[in-house]
């Protein structure tokens, strides 16, 4: 199998015209609000004429501070509100928020995509929904699964997902006490994830997504809705590291970029390190003769 790279301006009828993103992302606390700066910034300085919506339904805490985009006077807000409209003033991005609810559902995406009042996509735009997954359960993985696989058309799912740092089982038990072993495990763990870009374009599915690759993620019959779960009881079950987060936010952050810059896709998965400093890239791969042909024009 040859490498690819999937032109979505060489697949529409003109080499002349731009990608149109329409990007929902689910998820702005610490992978998705470092995302969110990056994002808006990089529609900025490429000038993108696209839609951005951000959607959670956490609120902004005071343990928020150390790890995540915000400032005391953010305490007691939705995050998503905030950030969009933090990023929708400095740098005068298209970007909306939705917090009324967590997304457990194919019909919340669903008007999260609704275009009936979208503005600036005109006849020599690529119009290229973007799904964008920073919520780390498999709950909502299922649900985003679901609807990467009912809905008609184009659709990229971009799914980062960061590795969390192992702690004893007592997490009240001092650090002085630890066991070698569980010091060992805490100091090497929680740097690791992935990125998947999982696509659907003309209707046919160009790239896995990741519960495709990973098939597990649909039997986890364990997994809760987000609703169900307090912040704090996820803080505790699911740490993760600042230096982890920011490097997964710029693993997605490069395939945006390749999309922004030269209307094209040629990575499916990212795999990285953020002790070690470094990100493993595998391209897309032809399946087939005729699906090479026919995406790289």
């Amino acid at each position: 199998m040859g490498r690819m790279i999937v032109d979505f301006l060489n697949n529409s009828f003109s080499r002349r015209g731009n990608v149109f993103p329409h990007i929902v992302q689910i998820g702005v606390g610490g992978t998705g609000g470092y995302l969110v700066q990056q994002i808006s910034q990089m529609m900025s300085i490429f000038g993108i004429q696209g839609k951005y919506v951000i959607a959670d339904a956490d609120i902004a805490e005071e343990k928020n501070l150390k790890n995540q985009l915000f400032i005391p006077n953010d305490i007691g807000k939705p995050k998503a509100e905030v950030l969009s409209k933090r990023y929708r003033a400095a740098y005068q991005t298209d970007i909306s928020s939705y917090s009324t609810k967590y997304v457990e559902d194919v019909k919340t995406i669903e008007n999260l995509f609704n275009n009936d009042y979208l503005g600036g996509h005109s006849y020599n735009t690529v119009y290229l929904p973007i799904l964008i997954s920073c919520v780390d359960n498999n709950f909502s993985r299922k649900i985003f699964h679901q609807y990467f696989k009912e809905t008609e058309g184009n659709l990229l799912y971009l799914d980062v997902g960061n590795e969390s740092v192992s702690l004893p089982d007592d997490p009240n038990k001092p650090m002085e006490q630890w066991t070698e072993g569980e010091i060992d495990s805490y100091k090497n763990s929680g740097y690791t994830g992935q990125v998947v870009a999982g696509l659907k374009w003309k209707n046919k599915v160009i790239t896995d997504p990741i519960a495709s690759l990973f098939p597990d993620i649909l039997e986890d019959n364990d997994d809760i809705a987000p609703s169900s779960i307090s912040c704090g009881d996820i803080v505790v079950s699911e740490p993760q590291r600042l230096i982890t987060n920011r490097y997964a936010a710029q693993c997605v952050s490069t395939y945006l970029n390749e999309i922004f810059s030269v209307g094209t896709l040629s990575n499916h998965i990212t795999f990285f390190h953020a002790m070690r400093g470094y990100m493993r890239t595998e391209p897309i791969k032809a399946k087939e003769k005729e699906s090479q042909e026919e995406l790289v024009g």
